[in-house]
């Protein structure tokens, strides 16, 4: 790619960039966007989301999608997803957000701070990034399914990576599926503290939170054999 065409890309992404923060402040609104950060819980999340009415869904997505920006964590998002829109339209907008967030890193990544992230992640996710390039979608969607990296820094060391847009965004939504389906299902069940299907969803939650510590420990245990 020419530098000329590169810097028109870079150019591109920093007025979009900037458009959608500009967009976040004028529609949110600047005390709005603090009440958020400083209250990052589902409940908190619904009542701002539902206070914008009929835009409701707009606004979960677009807050999802600005969400890297802000160095929050994706899962409060995705649990507030099925607690304001039940789990089936919780999963469909918490999907929508997170592969637009996805899109957001990776392309960040690439197109406009590769360097930048390079130094960063320099020594941090050694091979990780060469995975990305070998195994591609198998590898993405291993890293969505068991979190042990964060959400967004996967994006980071996928734009960094040689790997196709088109396998990282078919890896990430399969990586990412399970756990939605399981964050938007206690979600919507908030409400239904003490039944059985609450604590069904909450145990799934359980798992899905230790499932990286598991792997950890997994890999550890095998490395320990192999190494006797």
């Amino acid at each position: 790619m020419a530098l000329k065409d590169l810097l028109h890309i870079r150019t591109a992404i920093i007025a979009i960039w900037a458009i959608a923060i500009i967009t976040a402040v004028l529609l949110i609104g600047p005390d709005r966007l603090i009440h958020i950060y400083s209250t990052i819980r589902p409940g908190n999340i619904r009542h701002i989301v539902l206070s914008f009415g009929a835009l409701s869904p707009v606004v979960f997505i677009f807050l999802n999608f600005i969400r890297p920006f802000t160095f929050l964590p994706v899962t409060p998002f995705t649990i507030a997803g099925g607690f304001i829109f039940g789990h089936f339209y919780g999963l469909l907008f918490s999907l929508i957000g997170t592969m637009l967030s996805a899109v957001l890193t990776f392309s960040l990544s690439r197109y406009l701070f590769r360097d930048q992230i390079k130094r960063w992640l320099k020594g941090r996710y050694d091979g990780v990034d060469k995975g990305f390039e070998s195994s591609g979608i198998v590898m993405i969607a291993a890293a969505r399914v068991i979190p042990i990296i964060p959400f967004d820094v996967i994006g980071y060391i996928a734009g960094i990576s040689n790997i196709t847009f088109l396998d990282y965004m078919i890896g990430s939504l399969i990586g990412e599926f399970p756990g939605a389906f399981v964050l938007t299902m206690l979600g919507s069940n908030l409400g239904r503290i003490g039944t059985p299907v609450f604590y069904f969803s909450l145990v799934l939650f359980i798992l899905l939170m230790a499932a990286p510590e598991i792997f950890k420990r997994i890999v550890r245990y095998r490395a320990s054999k192999y190494k006797k």
